[in-house]
């Protein structure tokens, strides 16, 4: 195989010898070092291929020999670059397609990192960045066993990682560390006591003595569950005490909220603008100067995708919105969604894990400030677990 690149790389001819001594001819390319082969015999003389340089330098070796030589076909690169010898910007596009070809090829195009249990696929990659290793990062610069180790440290959640380069392709394989099972001492000796104030609403009690009952208030520290209990045998014994103890807990919260407030309004008035980043490397794709005084900007990015491969080519499109401020003063149908709004996400994200009762709201002015106090009633556990020492 290599030979015969070789050849075609310097070029080589088919052709016919007609005459009386075809045998000297023969022996006389041999005799001088000149490379023959498909020598075929035939009625008139023979047919035979060389290389180009050597046929040039046969002609007094035919003459000696009495033979005409004939050239039947040319192979090649030199026969292929003189064809195209008036279209030089085909072979110039064709010297670039290749070089650009092999260049890209030392990039990285693609990172094949599917989402686990905990981790998604954004967060992956961007961890990877962190370390430098994106796409359009030179292959040749990424330490995989150096990044391996960095996301290790970096993520608990990680017990084993992969990094694998492919071409310019990198695939990511995580495991995960098996979480730890939550496994309660049971030995040790404890007290059920109250974590707030409240009126019980239920009890449920899994080990130890109750000493309170349904409907009783309560107050933060209360003894709810001893964990000293009387045997049968009128004997002492000491358990770590567990219950359930659902009470209804009063919470008040606080805002403020101005009576006048600046409200922004988008306009039809546009403005794009268009950036390609190519492996890391941003220019301008449009120029557009129109600025406003007010604006909020909105960024979005699409990436082209080739046979379910994303291309390192990004094309970032940056809008320029332009905003009217405009001066308001909050109305009562206003103030109470604002306020209602505040309890919800209180409700939903400080206290996830209790039922709501009752919510009321009393508001009052205080100089140019709305005043709004929101009493709340949430139904939840109580319970919580102090352990004691147990001495003769």
């Amino acid at each position: 195989m290599l030979l015969k690149l070789i050849r075609w790389s310097k070029g080589y001819v088919d052709f016919s010898a007609s005459g009386k001594f075809p045998e000297r001819f023969i022996n006389l390319t041999t005799r001088n070092g000149i490379n023959v082969w498909n020598l075929k015999p035939t009625e008139k003389g023979l047919t035979a291929t060389m290389q180009v340089y050597d046929y040039k330098n046969i002609r007094s070796i035919a003459s000696k020999s009495k033979l005409k030589m004939q050239v039947t076909a040319r192979h090649g690169l030199p026969f292929y670059a003189q064809r195209y010898n008036g279209r030089v910007g085909l072979v110039i596009g064709g010297i670039i397609g290749i070089v650009l070809i092999v260049v890209l090829s030392k990039f990285l195009w693609y990172i094949d990192a599917p989402p686990t249990k905990t981790l998604s696929t954004s967060q992956i990659l961007h961890a990877l960045e962190e370390d430098n290793v994106k796409i359009g990062s030179y292959i040749n610069s990424i330490d995989t066993k150096n990044t391996e180790r960095k996301l290790i440290m970096q993520n608990e959640q990680i017990g084993w990682i992969s990094l694998n380069i492919m071409g310019s392709t990198m695939s990511v394989n995580i495991e995960e560390k098996a979480p730890k099972p939550d496994t309660p001492d049971f030995k040790t000796p404890c007290n059920v006591k109250a974590n707030n104030d409240g009126v019980i609403t239920d009890i449920k009690t899994s080990r130890g003595e109750t000493k309170v009952l349904k409907g009783s208030g309560v107050v933060k520290g209360d003894l709810l569950v001893s964990g000293i209990v009387e045997s049968k045998q009128e004997t002492i014994e000491y358990v770590h005490a567990s219950a359930e103890i659902m009470a209804d807990v009063i919470y008040k919260k606080e805002y403020t909220l101005p009576r006048s407030y600046e409200y922004y309004s988008i306009t039809d008035n546009r403005t794009d603008r268009y950036i390609c980043n190519f492996i890391n490397f941003k220019f301008p794709c449009s120029l557009s100067f129109l600025s406003y005084d007010d604006s909020v900007s909105v960024y979005s990015c699409e990436k082209p995708n080739f046979n379910n491969t994303d291309i390192p080519v990004e094309i970032i499109t940056q809008s320029e919105v332009e905003v009217n401020k405009t001066d308001a003063e909050l109305n009562k149908s206003t103030l109470d969604k604002k306020l209602l709004t505040q309890s919800i996400l209180y409700e939903v994200f400080e206290k996830p894990e209790s039922r709501i009762v009752s919510r009321k709201i009393n508001t009052k002015m205080n100089g140019n400030d709305y005043i709004a106090e929101v009493s709340y009633i949430f139904n939840e556990n109580i319970a919580q677990t102090f352990e004691f020492s147990v001495t003769d």
